[in-house]
């Protein structure tokens, strides 16, 4: 049996265990730094079975599935826990001239691919799918995995002359992805500049946004549930308070050249 520690940054450490090395190899791709071969007991076992399937044990639950990998992405998010010293919400982070700015979106917005634009131009990158900002301070920290890219987001920065050179892929039914770390990884927290919620569209502009819609939007943004609380509430104020847009954008380059005018 091989022991995979997956050790994130301000979230509960899962181990998983499995007799496929194929499976731990590739969790060693999906999660970079953050996986490590140990010794503790199995929060998640995998097995191989015939015909392409394992056999998973996790959350005191037995069922078979072939994309563990798909299966762990999605267990990990639903069930995600925080210190509570942090807010996770659910989007990018990048870095420009010593300051983070989030960028937040759902899955399936084109964020990974305009993030890989952003750090292949000139950006530091702080994370991809988990902006962990501290309570107390606003500060981003870092929460470095490598970007998973999906074939269209690869086309895409094909024809942007935006692909990086090194691409290893994840292959499994229901999670095919191409990996990579940019060279450009921000170490340390950063002070947060601002906000932008995302979408791709026909065109390009930006536009701030009010306090109540900002706090509205940010409330409907964390990756885990929050209790509705005045601490917390008073958060999203705080929050707002530096600067919220919404960013419609066509072109990745009109992304590049407005945050760093901001």
């Amino acid at each position: 049996m091989i022991t995979i520690e997956l050790r994130r940054p301000f979230q509960d450490q899962i181990t998983v265990k499995t007799d496929c090395r194929q499976f731990a190899s590739q969790l060693a791709i999906q999660y970079g730094q953050y996986a490590r071969q140990g010794n503790r007991a199995a929060d998640y076992t995998a097995l191989r079975r015939a015909g392409g399937y394992y056999t998973v044990t996790y959350g005191g639950q037995t069922y078979d599935t072939e994309s563990p990998l798909m299966d762990i992405h999605r267990q990990l998010f639903e069930h995600a826990s925080y210190d509570r010293s942090v807010l996770a919400l659910h989007g990018a982070a990048v870095a420009w001239k010593g300051r983070a700015v989030a960028l937040l979106a759902a899955t399936g917005s084109g964020k990974t691919t305009l993030t890989s634009y952003l750090t292949a131009n000139g950006y530091g990158y702080l994370t991809d799918d988990c902006v962990l900002i501290d309570r107390e301070t606003l500060v981003v920290y870092p929460s470095v995995t490598p970007l998973h890219l999906r074939e269209g987001g690869v086309e895409v920065l094909r024809a942007c002359r935006a692909l990086p050179e090194k691409l290893t892929p994840l292959d499994e039914p229901a999670f095919r992805r191409y990996t990579y770390t940019p060279e450009n990884c921000v170490t340390a927290p950063l002070p947060l500049a601002g906000i932008c919620f995302i979408q791709r569209d026909t065109g390009n502009c930006m536009e701030r946004m009010e306090t109540t819609d900002a706090v509205t939007a940010l409330l409907k943004s964390p990756i885990t549930p929050y209790p509705m609380t005045s601490d917390h509430l008073r958060l999203m104020i705080r929050l707002a308070g530096l600067g919220c847009r919404r960013l419609h954008y066509a072109d990745m380059d009109y992304v590049a050249e407005v945050l760093r005018r901001e």
